[in-house]
């Protein structure tokens, strides 16, 4: 038999109140694979979006072994098991292509994609089973699928007896697999959105070192654009958009983890506007992307004063927010032109676009001005000997082009702008004296007819007929 040459990695739970983990693994032969799975709690758990992935010794990623339309609408009891095999066996709770080899890595997702349990191992003697003992130990057994497990360990190694009419066979011994320390390094979310030219915050935790010598661990950052970093909580910022591979490295007294994470850097696509008056004023921020974006710390800057986001303010892709004065203590009316900065100070491109909103309230202020305003179709009416300025929640002030949305003054025309009309009335004059000209010389021209040259008949009855 082959001496298996395995060692369990690690094994960290992160359902709320469930303890599923891989309990035993067959790989050969083939027809007899199968994968067991444990609930330890004593709450059933819905396996529903879970999966389960597979990596060779050789391969630089895992790849799909068990997906999560296989265990779709399954449920592990509590303190029961849950049996996957290749072929169909009188207890599966799941038939599928399992592909299982030496030196191989196995891992089991929840429906959020977080790691629940991840074992490897090295070789396994065909017609055997790998098996975790009651004390978390691993080693070869006879293979026990849906059930508890046959292999016992103790503080010395477990001999199996030979059959009594075989006493030549010699006894197969399973040593104890010693104890092995495990620490797991986590980097954060699997992928994480942020934009070109902002700071960005790195944490990360660093499991199983609570009985470590005291040796504080080597943390290590790898941002995946050239540079890299070194401990738990680390900034960084990538200048242009693209998709990234921030890894995370803990080596801690001979122990070793390393986790990811996939960073996607876009550009920003933000509009800044701005209303009120410098009593009460508010500022709008709108994120034209589909992202989500974090603004923790970011910075706006506006007469001599700034305001600072606090932590976990976020606005969601296609989303914007409206930040008031009485919050900020900045003054920011209609027209103004603050600043956006990220936390270092860098400033925010924001496109110079001007957003138009219907202002809900108005508030009319007294001058001494003497203007005569065009009624706006919205309902501004014209007012004389004073000025309407309205006092919009959502009057609108680009960041680059500010465009107030209170009514103006029409522009008063040049003089030089009146001889158009000017010329087009005398050209019209002289086109009328022409023809009044023309209509008494025609009427001159016709031959007159003299008085005389015309009788009168009188006609009388006594005439008589002809």
């Amino acid at each position: 038999m082959r001496t298996a040459l395995i060692f369990f990695l690690f094994c960290v739970p992160f359902f709320a109140s469930a303890a599923v983990f891989i309990n035993e693994i067959q790989i050969a032969p083939t027809k007899e694979r199968f994968i067991e799975l444990y609930n330890s709690d004593s709450l059933d758990v819905d396996l529903t979006g879970w999966y389960i992935q597979r990596k060779t010794a050789t391969g630089s990623s895992f790849g799909s072994l068990v997906t999560s339309t296989t265990l779709a609408g399954k449920t592990i009891k509590a303190n029961g098991y849950f049996l996957i095999s290749r072929s169909q066996l009188s207890n599966s709770d799941v038939v599928a292509d399992l592909t299982l080899t030496e030196s191989n890595t196995i891992r089991i997702r929840d429906s959020k994609g977080k790691d629940v349990d991840q074992i490897m191992w090295g070789s396994v003697g065909e017609g055997k089973s790998y098996q975790m003992s009651p004390r978390g130990e691993w080693g070869e057994a006879t293979p026990t699928p849906g059930s508890a497990n046959g292999y016992m360990s103790a503080s010395k190694s477990t001999t199996v007896t030979p059959p009594v009419n075989e006493s030549a066979v010699p006894s197969v011994t399973h040593i104890q697999t010693p104890e092995v320390k495990k620490v797991v390094a986590e980097a954060g979310p699997q992928t994480r959105v942020v934009l070109a030219g902002s700071p960005i915050i790195f944490e990360g935790k660093i499991i199983g070192l609570e009985n470590a010598s005291g040796v504080a661990p080597k943390t290590t950052w790898s941002f995946g654009d050239g540079a890299s970093a070194e401990g738990e909580s680390v900034t960084h910022t990538y200048y242009y958009p693209g998709e990234y591979t921030a890894i995370l490295d803990v080596v801690s007294v001979g122990l070793k983890a390393t986790d990811k994470m996939l960073v996607r850097v876009v550009l920003p696509n933000l509009s800044l506007s701005t209303g009120g008056n410098t009593t009460r004023s508010f500022f709008t921020i709108e994120n034209k992307s589909n992202e989500e974006i974090d603004m923790s710390s970011w910075q706006v800057v506006s007469l001599g004063k700034t305001f600072i986001f606090p932590k976990n303010t976020i606005l969601g892709g296609h989303r914007s927010a409206t930040f008031a004065s009485e919050v900020t203590a900045l003054a920011t009316p209609s027209g103004s032109i603050p600043e956006l900065l990220f936390p270092n100070g860098t400033r925010v491109e924001v496109k110079s676009e001007t957003v138009a909103v219907v202002a809900p309230a108005v508030k009319t202020i007294a001058t001494n001005e003497d203007p005569t305003l065009r009624t706006r179709a919205q309902g501004r009416a014209l007012v004389s000997n004073q000025v309407q300025i309205s006092e919009s929640k959502y009057q609108t002030a680009s960041i680059v082009n500010s465009i107030p949305d209170s009514p103006t003054r029409p522009p008063q025309q040049k003089d030089g702008s009146l001889w158009p009309w000017y010329i087009g009335a005398a050209f019209l004059g002289a086109l009328a004296l022409l023809g009044i000209r023309l209509t008494r010389q025609n009427t001159e021209q016709k031959p007159s007819t003299p008085a005389d040259d015309y009788e009168i008949i009188e006609e009388t009855d006594d005439e008589e007929p002809r």
